[in-house]
């Protein structure tokens, strides 16, 4: 799937009656705006800059700038005191979140030079304007955030990047789809999801598909596409010995066609289960579709197992913020050293682990048939498990926690797994984490999370729950 960045909307406001009564102030805010529109990568984003707003006809003009270039977010820095009907003509029409860039020159003000209103308002007063804004925002029912800092702040920075990969991953869910292959488990009424509900929320639409639509699909690869999947399969994965040539060559197969059907149908993610004896045809595809789906999630399409929409969506968040994610499930807990097995069968994405996966035949426990199954060693060190789940109304929420993976024995089953120490113990985040009743499954990703999933519970308008956060 081609990454689309969003278009990010970047306006200042100043009041007009300032730039006649102090001499140079118009000037220095200018520079100020410049200097402030330096800290906003266009590598990842598309920048739209209205420059200094500052009166209501030049607010309307922008906001309808703003709705023609469809922007996705809107910054707003506030150079100085500015009355609120510079930003609400702006706001009124845009679906967008506006976030309020409180960022003032200096760290303090330079008291000694501090000579007259000016020096003041042109430097020190950024804050003035903020509950004006954030009353007028909600009045329009917007949704709205503040950065709070100086200009050298790095911290200032590192904020406007989190709200910029928050909107990625807004716009990822809105602009994409997600295939569904077969049906959710049979009897796991944890993974039922309302699919109109999902597209009202999130934008993403969930198409049905056929499993023999990726068997054709993979059958019209050309032989050069064919051989460069075997060649990704190599670098991935340490193949076992009781692997051939031709299984190798089934499972670029595989994943040529599911690649296919991710271009066609434009998705960002896959949830698939089957539960039945495959025909002929489709044997090769059932067997071949963990390393098969391995590669694509690696590229960044996610992929849930047992037909678990949520958890997908889960991934597609995770793997956009922190550039790896792997299925997590709550496998066991070992009472002696305070750590929970967390883990699952199936594919996983490979950037969670700096070693190669071992490619081997295996059985399917809980479902028909033997496959090719995979095993990744997650590398040590600070971890994130996120999950999508619902309350008891049905609105959707985020559950996420932070804890660390460390050294110890793991599993040999040919499944993904790894010890996890979470924040308060064992005992208490298994409590505290299935209390929040979301499916059995959820996501898991190196580094810590928290603050740009924060980010993303804004841009989505729903709750995130910290687990461990009271700690």
């Amino acid at each position: 799937m081609v990454k689309k960045r969003p278009t990010v909307g970047f306006m200042a406001i100043g009041l007009h009656s300032y730039w006649g009564q102090f001499e140079g102030m118009k000037e220095k805010c200018l520079h100020q705006h410049e200097v402030m529109k330096e800290k906003f990568d266009c590598r990842d984003i598309r920048l739209e800059d209205a420059g200094i707003v500052d009166s209501e006809d030049l607010a309307r003009e922008t906001g309808k700038m703003f709705r023609e270039k469809k922007v996705d977010i809107v910054f707003c820095h506030m150079l100085t005191y500015a009355a609120s009907v510079y930003i609400a003509p702006v706001m009124r029409e845009l679906d967008a979140s506006m976030i309020l860039l409180n960022v003032q020159w200096g760290k303090s003000l330079d008291y000694d030079n501090v000579k007259g209103l000016g020096d003041w308002l042109g430097e020190g007063i950024t804050c003035a304007g903020i509950p004006e804004a954030t009353a007028v925002l909600r009045t329009l029912k917007k949704s709205y955030g503040i950065v709070t800092g100086y200009m050298e702040d790095k911290s200032v920075e590192q904020e406007i990047k989190e709200w910029c990969r928050a909107v990625s991953v807004k716009k990822k869910l809105a602009e994409g789809n997600l295939a569904l292959f077969g049906r959710s488990f049979a009897g796991m009424m944890d993974l039922c999801v309302n699919e109109t509900k999902i597209f009202e929320k999130f934008g993403t639409y969930i198409h049905h598909l056929d499993w023999q639509e990726i068997v054709d699909a993979g059958k019209t690869a050309s032989s050069d596409q064919i051989e460069k999947e075997m060649q990704k399969i190599r670098e991935i994965f340490e193949i076992n010995e009781d692997m051939t040539e031709q299984d190798v060559r089934c499972i670029a197969e595989t994943a040529e066609g599911f690649r296919k059907l991710a271009g066609e149908y434009n998705l960002h993610s896959i949830a698939g289960h089957y539960e039945f004896d495959a025909p002929e045809s489709q044997a090769d595809l059932l067997a071949a579709m963990n390393p098969a789906l391995t590669i694509l999630m690696t590229e960044g399409t996610g992929y849930a197992p047992e037909g678990d929409i949520r958890a997908a969506l889960a991934m597609v968040i995770l793997k956009e913020l922190a550039g790896s994610a792997m299925m997590a499930e709550l496998y066991s807990m070992d009472f002696n050293d305070d750590t929970c097995l967390v883990g699952h069968s199936g594919a996983c994405d490979a950037a969670i682990s700096s070693e190669k996966a071992v490619l081997k035949k295996g059985i399917f426990h809980g479902k028909k048939g033997t496959g090719y199954v995979t095993q990744f060693y997650p590398d040590k060190g600070p971890v994130t498990m996120l999950a999508l789940t619902e309350d008891e109304n049905g609105e959707y929420y985020l559950a996420a926690a932070e804890g660390e993976c460390v050294d110890g024995p793991v599993l040999m089953l040919g499944d993904t797994n790894l010890r996890a120490k979470f924040p308060g113990g064992v005992k208490k985040f298994v409590n505290a984490w299935s209390m929040e009743g979301p499916t059995h499954h959820g996501v898991l990703a190196k580094g810590h999370h928290i603050s740009e999933l924060k980010r993303v519970a804004d841009i989505l308008r729903i709750p995130l729950k910290v687990i461990g956060a009271e700690d």
